[in-house]
């Protein structure tokens, strides 16, 4: 038991997506070895100890070599269990294993974002009791060290269980993740970068969620105008202004706007619904900005923009955010300032480019209008993830194969709007996504990222997209359902666990509390029904066991006279199976009677009445 739960919190870490698998394995090799060979596998206390000391030196030289604290600590905790699993089983060390298995649940619960640390956090719960009860004596009068019967542990894991909800709900949140800084890797996002290079792009679908989506107060209705809302819709990331003849570049404006933590970003006005964002950890800095935002709530840390309106954190978070944003069903995009002179540029534009875009441009017909024809002809060409780009030369590539990615189209798109002496810039983010009906939220992939172009048009910013259609429908998942269940349980891990704050306990208090107001009565009355079924029963079962045991009662009398006719004298306190074999009883009848008599008076079976008792015993005579 206490093997078991040094195991569950070595899983509970090994869950960890940065913990080293070198450090968990020492300890699961060695528990299945110990399992294998049983006692003889084992170090003296001494040698134990050393093999800690050893860690511990090795933790203080994995700080020099750069080791982040939270991580060195915790390399130490997984070579302390190695140590600990192959110690001599001592009561000592039985303590050891528990509490070095409580360290690493807990360590596991500050550094594993896995909705699967939930399986071993209750198996640990279950075997730390069973083993604590074993080595310790609760419940038993003596300190009796056996275990006891399943059943009987039963009501003690459910309270265990209640008083682990309680104090969920009750105990205050602490952020640990700020101390991991970079040790813990992110998904690497496509889409995100500042410096774009057109021949170098993913060649598979990444299917991983990014982000999700969801209401907040809303009812079905909401739910409903929510998800025409989500569908089809793009999130904003960040915008690229400077073309180098192959790629596309960030321009690091001089101008630059801050926001504090815990600020709000306003970036309109006007009726709104709120939605709250569950972003993925990922490598990226920015923040993903849907069309028809108004503001974002109570930033969790600094943030700077531009006048390109593109949002991103002073430093890109090293864990999973949630961020409140109120949202307005218009597609239009913000308010922006002018466009600056790199938006105008038409250096590095290949001549190849030029002379294509000089076909769409026609006697009396305007710079919009032949922007327009651009972009119907680019969409008449093929959506193409593997196209053989020449990295070299892509825009050129690009133009002899007419197929291609996103990125692209956007270029080509973007490139012919300056030609034409429009302003332009690429702009990278997500379009789209998937309903998740289980949830009924938003999840939008890896593989939505997708660039698209801003140009300035009759005075404002206006979005166009040369992309074809056939990009969308390029995912099939196996098991939809299945998928979308398993990302519900995932969301709810996010939004009930891992963002659990202050004013989220509040509100499920009050929810409680109003519920309590609404049905306190209903609930009251099935206590106290259910309190009164099951004193009935107990009584009844109490009856019950003394008429048993009074029939029981007027048996011993009759079965007593007939042992002794038979020479066998049984004191009253003497079970029947520790009696002698009465004179002309054969041996294997005889404990097949007692047996039968055992089940009816002790177990579940009906007592017998007389006619049945001297009809065993008879049977017992005529069978010898």
């Amino acid at each position: 038991m206490t093997l078991a739960v040094l195991l569950c919190g070595v899983a509970a870490l090994a869950l960890s997506d940065f913990v080293s698998p070198f450090y968990w394995l020492l300890s699961v090799v060695a528990a299945l070895f110990r399992l294998w060979r049983g006692p003889e596998f084992k170090l003296s206390e001494m040698q134990a100890s050393l093999v800690g000391w050893f860690g511990f030196v090795w933790v203080i030289l994995e700080l020099f070599l750069g080791r982040e604290l939270v991580v060195a600590f915790t390399d130490f905790l997984l070579i302390l269990a190695f140590a600990i699993v192959v110690e001599a089983a001592t009561p000592r060390n039985h303590l050891h294993r528990m509490l070095v298995g409580v360290f690493l649940v807990l360590a596991g619960a500050v550094l594993t974002d896995s909705v699967l640390y939930v399986l071993p956090l209750f198996a640990m719960m279950w075997s730390l009791w069973r083993a604590a009860s074993c080595l310790y004596g609760l419940n038993w009068q003596g300190g009796d060290l056996a275990l006891l019967p399943l059943r009987q542990e039963m009501r003690w894991m459910l309270l265990m269980m209640a008083v682990t909800g309680l104090l969920f709900v009750i105990l205050p949140r602490f952020e640990f993740h700020s101390l991991l800084k970079a040790a813990q890797p992110r998904m690497e996002t496509s889409g995100f970068s500042d410096l774009v290079q057109l021949g170098d792009f993913a060649r598979t679908l990444d299917a991983r969620i990014a982000m999700r989506v969801e209401p907040v107060d809303l009812t079905a209705d909401g739910v409903a105008d929510f998800q025409k809302w989500a569908m089809g819709r793009y999130w904003r990331g960040s915008v690229l202004s400077r073309f180098t003849g192959n790629g596309w570049q960030k321009v690091v404006s001089k101008e630059q706007f801050h926001l504090g933590r815990g600020e709000d970003f306003v970036a309109g006005g006007g009726e709104s619904i709120r939605v709250a964002m569950y972003r993925e950890a990922s490598d990226h800095a920015y923040i993903q900005l849907p069309q028809g935002l108004i503001r974002i709530h109570d930033l969790p840390q600094p943030v700077r923009f531009d006048s390109a309106m593109a949002v991103q954190f002073a430093k890109a978070p090293s864990r999973r955010l949630r961020l409140l944003m109120d949202v307005a069903s218009s597609r239009e995009l913000a308010v922006m300032p002018e466009p600056q002179g790199w938006e105008r540029s038409q250096s590095n534009i290949p001549d190849a480019v030029r002379s294509w875009v000089a076909q769409f441009s026609k006697e009396g017909s305007g710079q919009g209008e032949a922007l327009s024809r651009v972009a119907a002809e680019l969409r008449s060409w093929d959506y193409d993830l593997n196209a053989p780009i020449d990295a070299a030369r892509p825009v050129e590539s690009f133009l002899n194969l007419k197929r291609g990615h996103c990125e692209l189209y956007a270029t080509m798109l973007a490139l012919a709007a300056r030609t034409l002496g429009i302003p332009s810039r690429v702009v990278n983010g997500y379009l789209g996504g998937d309903w998740n009906e289980v949830g009924e939220f938003l999840q939008v992939r890896h593989l939505n990222a997708h660039s698209w172009v801003e140009v300035w048009l009759n005075g404002r910013w206006q979005r166009m997209d040369a992309t074809p259609a056939a990009r969308s429908g390029l995912l099939e998942i196996s098991f939809p359902t299945l998928e979308q269940l398993w990302e519900s349980v995932k969301l709810g891990w996010y939004r009930y666990v891992l963002e659990f704050q202050n004013s989220d306990r509040v509100n499920f208090i009050r929810a409680l509390w109003q519920s309590l107001r609404v049905y306190g009565e209903w609930l009251l009355s099935g206590v106290l029904a259910t309190g009164i079924l099951l004193i009935f029963w107990r009584y009844g079962k109490r009856l019950r066991l003394l008429n048993k045991r009074k029939q029981v009662g007027s048996l011993w009398p009759e079965l007593d006279h007939w042992l002794t006719r038979r020479g066998v004298v049984r004191p009253p306190h003497v079970p029947l199976r520790s009696a002698a074999v009465p004179e002309g009883v054969n041996h294997d009848l005889w404990r097949r009677f007692v047996r039968q008599w055992e089940a009816q008076v002790y177990g579940k079976e009906a007592v017998w009445k007389k006619s049945d008792l001297k009809r065993h015993l008879r049977a017992l005579l005529k069978s010898y």
